[in-house]
């Protein structure tokens, strides 16, 4: 689930740490840099993020850029061009003419090379075919996943609060058929976010929270979370999970093992979960706790570690038998932040980063280990695919939802004045 921009800004401004980094010491940091910057001591503010930087190990385009604006504030250009020079090695583009922080740097004979870098790496790219449009323009459908016995894709809807079968369209037609699977009112309460289908226990698992802030879902329900297991013929539930008295929460983003193991994230509460064995005795168990944006879980190929695409900082790996959490190396220039969507096949990982100028569809090499990242290619970026969120694999093509329309509300969930939905679609490219 793609975090909205105030809670997304609140994980940027505090600490983001790994296993081995003393929290509570990077935490300490952050607010001082926060302090120093209120009172314009741009300096101190400057030491104490590289403080920061010494816990965090490799930096994050959004660090690079803190540190570009805090160097330029503290008349340090050459360091703050440095820094910029950084991000725009990603990939990835800023408009710094907007940010009052940066807007100096515009007059710097030396910018003029980084502005063209970011601006040839913000061109569009289409190495994906788009499968079809969604007939249901504020459909929002945050995931999706496959039914192999139906062959029909599943996705989950934001908006209307269920769930739809899509069939691929036929003789040269445009739009997927699209047919709403019914659900029991209970089922509907809450805007429906991750989806996955169980073919070990034959189940349809989909999360439902009421999202704090979001408006029109009853205001005693804020910060609740389920996790539900639907018979997939009929819609009807047949388990629910809760996280009773883990406070606000958003189960957001879940996937499935091959031996039927689930694994779940809350995206505001930091917790990663694990459901195993019979559905009758299975209980939602925490492996691990305290990362900031834990969004989609995979599992690693050994099988004994999950990835997990912590969306303020990279992927965290998190060992199974242990509960330790590491993060996936990676150079300087590779940006592994603000992913949503992973998928893994051998050493390929497929990511989706909305969260970025442009947003990207990725896809990673890992080393043979899965302990780094060695190389990114883009495969798709630009105006048509909007706001993508997940990805999966079928037949050997990965299937991303795209152009969900995060973009076009606001924190509330509610349309911005002046924008619309439009259509969104299905792409798809090969895996490899």
């Amino acid at each position: 689930m793609r975090l909205r921009p105030a809670i997304l800004l609140f994980l940027i401004l505090t600490a983001v740490p790994v296993f081995s980094v003393d929290r509570a010491r990077v935490t300490e940091l952050s607010q001082q840099a926060r302090d120093f910057a209120k009172k314009k001591d741009w300096a101190s503010a400057r030491d104490a993020m590289a403080k920061i930087l010494e816990e965090i190990g490799t930096p994050t385009p959004i660090y690079m850029l803190r540190m570009a604006s805090l160097e330029n504030r503290a008349g340090n250009n050459p360091a703050a061009l440095e820094w910029m020079s950084r991000y725009a090695a990603t990939g990835l583009t800023y408009d710094i003419s907007a940010d009052d922080d940066l807007k100096p740097l515009l007059a710097e004979k030396a910018y003029a090379a980084i502005a063209a870098r970011m601006k040839d790496g913000s061109r569009p790219i289409n190495k994906a075919e788009i499968v079809c449009t969604l007939p249901v323009s504020d459909l929002m459908p945050e995931d999706l996943t496959y039914d192999k016995a139906s062959r029909t894709f599943i996705v989950s809807s934001v908006r209307h609060h269920t769930l739809y079968r899509l069939s691929l369209p036929k003789n040269q037609e445009k739009e997927c058929g699209m047919q709403e699977i019914p659900l029991e009112e209970s089922a509907k309460r809450w805007p429906i976010l991750a989806v996955s289908f169980d073919s070990t226990r034959n189940l349809l698992w989909m999360t439902a929270s009421a999202m704090p802030g979001f408006s029109g879902l009853p205001k005693e329900d804020s910060g609740k979370t389920s996790l539900i297991a639907l018979n997939p013929a009929n819609g009807k539930i047949v388990r629910r999970f809760g996280l009773e008295g883990a406070g606000e929460a958003v189960l957001g983003d879940m996937s499935i093992s091959p031996d039927g193991t689930l694994f779940v994230t809350d995206s505001i509460g930091g917790g990663v979960y694990r459901l195993q064995g019979s559905l009758e005795a299975a209980k939602l168990e925490t492996i691990a706790d305290g990362l900031f944006s834990p969004q989609t879980p995979i599992l690693a190929n050994d099988g004994k570690r999950l990835l997990v695409a912590d969306y303020s900082i990279g992927v965290a790996v998190i060992d199974l038998a242990s509960g330790r959490v590491t993060y996936l190396s990676h150079p300087m220039e590779i940006a592994v932040g603000t992913l949503d969507g992973l998928t893994l096949s051998g050493d390929i990982l497929i990511g989706i980063q909305n969260g970025t100028d442009p947003e990207r569809i990725m896809r990673y090499r890992l080393n043979p280990d899965q302990t780094a990242v060695v190389s990114q290619e883009v495969i798709e970026q630009g105006p048509r695919i909007g706001d993508p969120t997940h990805v999966i694999v079928v037949d050997g093509y990965a299937y991303v939802s795209a152009n969900v329309g995060w973009g076009e509300i606001n924190d509330n969930g509610e349309l911005k004045e002046g924008h619309k939905f439009t259509a969104p679609i299905l792409i798809r490219f090969p895996l490899k």
